[in-house]
């Protein structure tokens, strides 16, 4: 597969006109569509024709279903992105588009004192590009998208360390806020999916800061019974803003304020010693 446009001076700009190009030409659709299908895909069979519209149609989905509706369409291309020739390179190709607004996103909270942004930016799409063509879809084929977006920052940390080492700072994800999920349909899937895993689990709504991935983690230990709902609820009830003392919810619990703490601890040694495998997961 052959881009057609010139070059521009941002590498997402030449992405995005790329991409345009190539959903203008007509001939892609059908091979992802059919992917798409053979892997069964759920509604894949009505999905548009149109490559855009077949990749809007995708992500709209994946924000209602969440993961695992994504984890089966990236699934279906990531297996065939792992080669040379056209479909290998369409197939990937259509997952860099997806993953694009993660790129995005890391690309501006990567910029450091002293570093352009589109050299920065160069860095990422590279990663990205690394990250797809090397996916093991057969032993990864959950939480696909995280997966890619750790998989991209693994290989930018160490991109950006190595050619831009004199800038002496430290690259840490977490020094600049997430936006919101309003920009990567993907993000805004699982957001829309913890939302929900925590409101069933019985967890308080806050999902910000440190305490969304304590949820997930949360949520992670209900899933494989690592933690009974009882000592899960017990663990996010006291790690929020504004919690009740142990004393009321002791109380409100029908326990003893010792009894209380005791079973709140003995949840979260269980929870800690079982981390490494939430991580190892994650």
């Amino acid at each position: 597969m052959n881009a057609g446009p010139e070059r521009d001076a941002s590498v997402f700009t030449r992405l995005n006109t790329e991409w345009t190009w190539v959903c203008a030409q007509g001939r892609y659709a059908q091979p992802v569509w059919s992917w798409l299908v053979e892997d069964g895909v759920q509604g894949a069979a009505g999905a548009p024709r149109s490559l855009e519209a077949l990749l809007d149609w995708l992500e709209e989905r994946s924000v209602r279903e969440g993961h695992r509706f994504s984890d089966a369409w990236l699934g279906a291309l990531l297996r065939r992105a792992n080669g040379h020739d056209a479909g290998a390179q369409l197939a990937a190709r259509t997952v860099v588009q997806a993953m694009l607004p993660a790129a995005v996103r890391m690309t501006q909270r990567s910029v450091r004192a002293g570093e352009r942004l589109d050299e920065v930016a160069q860095v990422v799409v590279a990663a990205l590009w690394q990250a797809v063509r090397s996916y093991p879809a057969g032993r990864r084929p959950e939480q696909v998208a995280r997966h890619l977006r750790l998989e991209m920052w693994h290989h930018t940390s160490r991109d950006l360390k190595r050619e831009f080492a004199p800038s002496g700072t430290e690259l840490d994800e977490r020094l600049t806020p997430e936006p919101g999920p309003q920009c990567d349909p993907v993000v805004r899937a699982e957001a829309v999916w913890l939302e929900q895993a925590a409101a069933e689990a019985g967890f308080e709504a806050d999902l910000t800061g440190a305490r969304r991935e304590m949820v997930e983690l949360l949520v992670w230990a209900l899933s494989q019974k690592v933690l009974s709902r009882t000592a899960a609820v017990a663990i996010a009830d006291h790690y929020r803003e504004g919690a009740p003392g142990d004393r009321a919810a002791a109380l409100a619990a029908g326990m003893n304020p010792a009894a209380f703490r005791q079973r709140r601890s003995r949840a979260v040694s269980t929870l800690r010693a079982a981390a490494g495998q939430w991580a190892a997961a994650a």
